[in-house]
């Protein structure tokens, strides 16, 4: 009850008005009583986020396929911050959530891609960055408390977008594992594979 009423605030108002206080007051309570079921704001963050993510769980197993699992994780994620926007900034902080066994799902499943842990690794928080990035987009008008329609902005990304970037993503995750296959080990990026910033 606690935590639903929290998501419910948070999904209305916004996270930064979620507060003890105003949590009393939705489920009519006095703020004190609260503290015997919740800690404090950063734990209640946790479990409203643990919440959102859990109404679109990972399956058990994924998907044979990496290409399919990782269309499905992306898929889901995209749920989860289409319906609370919020998500995206509290699954991103260690202090409200920080539970790996979504990254322990998708290193699992890229095994048929690459043998190296380290390389599904980073693709798994390359899939996880990108459907943030374009969520961001998508939801921006819900993050903020005012100002023009999403559809106005030309930046608005679609959920084509969504799609035909992730395809983009995962192309480049195969050519990539491919090549360090071909090389005998893990890919490492050389210091000089980014060209120095231009100061202006």
């Amino acid at each position: 009850m606690i935590v639903a009423a929290a998501v419910r605030i948070a999904d209305a108002e916004g996270v930064a008005a979620l507060s003890m206080r105003r949590l009393a007051a939705e489920l009519g309570s006095g703020v004190m009583s609260l503290y015997r079921h919740v800690a404090n704001k950063d734990a209640l963050l946790t479990e409203i986020t643990r919440a959102a993510c859990e109404e679109h769980p990972y399956p058990e197993p994924a998907p044979p396929d990496w290409r399919d699992a990782m269309r499905l994780a992306a898929r889901l994620d995209w749920e989860v911050y289409c319906t609370h926007p919020w998500a995206l900034v509290t699954s991103s902080s260690a202090r409200h959530f920080s539970d790996t066994s979504c990254l322990d799902w998708m290193v699992d499943a890229l095994a048929d891609l690459t043998d190296d842990p380290d390389l599904a690794r980073s693709f798994s928080i390359a899939v996880w960055s990108y459907v943030q990035g374009v969520c961001i987009q998508h939801v921006a008008q819900q993050l903020l408390s005012a100002g023009e329609s999403p559809e106005q902005s030309p930046l608005r990304a679609t959920e084509e977008d969504f799609e035909t970037g992730l395809e983009t993503l995962l192309d480049g995750m195969e050519l990539r594992a491919a090549r360090a296959a071909s090389e005998g080990g893990p890919e490492k990026l050389s210091p000089r594979a980014f060209p120095p910033l231009a100061v202006r």
